[in-house]
C-alpha cells in the first residue's frame, strides 16, 4: 500500500537518509482505519527484527499472543507516548497484524507514517504533515534533535584515503595504465597501490573505491555508478540459466547473440523486460509485460541484494575524473569523491520498485555457443545517493580545487 502514500515517498526517503535514518512504511488505508487493522508488510517485519523489537516469526497466533509495546509519537513541537499492537491473528494463516493506538487523531488514511528506531526505542511520525517534516532541519526540535544524534562523522581510515588521493592523484592528468572502460579504475588503483582483484568486499580497509568518467551528457553528473553485482537466483528462477534468457530475448549484433539492456521497476525496455518488486514473497523479479500480461524470467532474492549491498559499500568512495586525450592514450584528472557510509538497507526495496536502482544484463554468446556473462549490474546515478546512503559527503581532491 506505499504506493498510496498521500505524499511522495521517495522524497522523504531521500530527505530521512541525509540523516541516517533508515525508516520503514506504513500508510492506513480507509478501510484500515475503519477497522483499526495494518498489515504488517515484509519491510515493517524486517524492520521490526532487525532492530530487536518484534519477532512475527516467533510469535503465536490469536489474541492471548498479541503483544502490545511502548512507542513514541513525534509531532511538531512534542513527542508523546503511544502503544503499538502487534499480532497474528487466527485466520489468514496468521497474516501479522500491526495497529497503533489513537491513530484517528493522529493520521488520516493514505497518510505515510514514519517508523525508525532510535535510542533503543521506536519512534514514529506522520511525514504527510509538512510542519512534523520539515522539522528535522531544526536542531532544536524533537525530530532534529533525534536526527542529529543519529548523524555520524568522518572516519580516520576515510581522512587517510582522502589524504592518498590529494597526495597522489589530484595533481595532473595521468596516463591510463591500460585501454577500455576499466582503464579508469584500474590506474586509480595503481596510483594508490591497490592490487586489482575480483573480490567482493571493499578495496581499502573497508572502504570500496568506485571511480567513474564526467558525463558532459548529463550537467551535473556523472555516468550511472555500478552498486554490486549479483546473478540471479537460477535455482528458483523460471528461466534457469543465462543461454535460455539469452536465447529468448536477445538479439543479432556484430554476428553474435547478445543482451545488453538496462531494466527498472517504472516502464518495460525495448524487450519489453522491466523489474517488479514483490513484497509478499520478498522477491526481485525480471518480467517480459506486454498486452498479454506478464511472464516472469529471472528472480533474486531482496534479503540476498541487501546483503551484497551491505557487503560492498559499508563506506565507500565514488571518485570522479575528468579525461584528456594526449598523444592517443586516454589521460585522467581525478577531481572529486562522493563520500558514502552504511547503506540504508530498507531503502532498497523502494528504490528498486521506483526506478532509482536499476539492472543492467550484460550477456553474449560466444564463438562455441558459450555464454559470456560480465554480470548482472545493479546501478545508480550518483545524484540518487542520498536516498541509499545517509549524508553523503563531498570532498575535492584535485589541488586545482582543494588548499590546505
Amino acid at each position: 500500500m506505499i504506493d498510496k502514500s498521500d505524499i511522495s515517498v521517495s522524497d522523504v526517503i531521500a530527505l530521512l537518509s541525509n540523516y541516517k535514518i533508515a525508516p520503514a512504511f506504513l500508510v492506513p488505508t480507509i478501510t484500515g482505519m475503519e477497522k483499526s487493522i495494518m498489515d504488517a508488510t515484509s519491510p515493517i517485519r524486517n524492520f521490526l527484527e532487525e532492530n530487536k523489537i518484534h519477532s512475527y516469526a516467533s510469535q503465536g497466533k490469536g489474541t492471548e499472543n498479541k503483544r502490545t509495546i511502548e512507542a513514541f509519537f513525534i509531532r511538531k513541537n512534542e513527542i508523546s507516548g503511544v502503544k503499538v499492537s502487534l499480532y497474528r491473528p487466527e485466520t489468514k494463516s496468521g497474516d501479522p497484524r500491526i495497529w497503533i493506538y489513537g491513530l484517528s487523531n493522529l493520521a488520516v488514511a493514505y497518510n505515510l507514517l514514519v517508523l525508525f528506531a532510535a535510542e533503543g526505542g521506536l519512534y514514529i511520525f506522520n511525514a504527510s504533515d509538512k510542519g512534523v517534516l520539515t522539522s528535522i532541519t531544526n536542531k532544536t526540535s524533537p525530530l532534529g534533535k533525534l536526527a542529529s544524534q543519529i548523524s555520524c562523522e568522518i572516519s580516520n581510515t576515510a581522512n587517510e584515503l582522502l589524504y592518498m588521493l590529494r597526495d597522489r592523484a589530484g595533481s595532473e592528468f595521468i596516463p591510463s595504465v591500460r585501454y577500455g572502460d576499466t582503464g579508469i579504475g584500474a590506474t586509480l588503483e595503481d596510483l594508490l597501490g591497490i592490487k586489482s582483484n575480483s573480490r567482493k568486499t571493499p578495496d581499502y580497509k573497508g572502504i570500496e573505491i568506485k571511480a567513474s568518467r564526467q558525463d558532459s551528457k548529463k550537467i551535473g553528473s556523472s555516468n550511472r555508478v555500478n552498486l554490486f553485482s549479483q546473478v540471479p537466483d537460477w535455482k528458483n528462477s523460471p528461466l534457469d540459466k543465462a543461454i535460455n534468457v539469452l536465447k529468448k530475448y536477445g538479439y543479432v549484433k556484430d554476428s553474435r547473440l547478445q543482451l545488453y539492456c538496462t531494466l527498472d521497476g517504472i516502464k518495460t525496455n525495448s524487450q519489453n523486460l522491466m523489474l517488479k518488486v514483490d513484497e509478499s514473497a520478498q522477491l526481485l523479479k525480471t518480467i517480459e509485460k506486454n498486452s498479454l500480461g506478464e511472464t516472469p524470467v529471472m528472480f533474486w532474492a531482496l534479503q540476498k541484494l541487501k546483503e551484497r549491498l551491505a557487503e560492498k559499500h559499508p563506506e565507500s568512495f565514488w571518485v570522479k575524473a575528468e579525461t584528456k586525450i594526449i598523444s592517443g592514450k586516454e589521460h585522467f584528472r581525478y577531481y572529486k569523491v562522493v563520500h558514502t557510509t552504511k547503506p540504508i538497507l530498507s531503502n532498497l526495496d523502494y528504490l528498486l520498485g521506483d526506478g532509482t536502482v536499476t539492472l543492467d544484463l550484460t550477456i553474449s554468446q560466444k564463438t562455441d555457443n558459450s555464454v559470456r556473462d560480465h554480470g548482472y549490474l545493479f546501478k545508480i546515478w550518483p545524484e540518487d545517493f542520498n536516498s541509499l546512503f545517509p549524508t553523503p559527503l563531498v570532498h575535492e581532491i584535485s589541488s586545482d580545487n582543494f588548499h590546505n
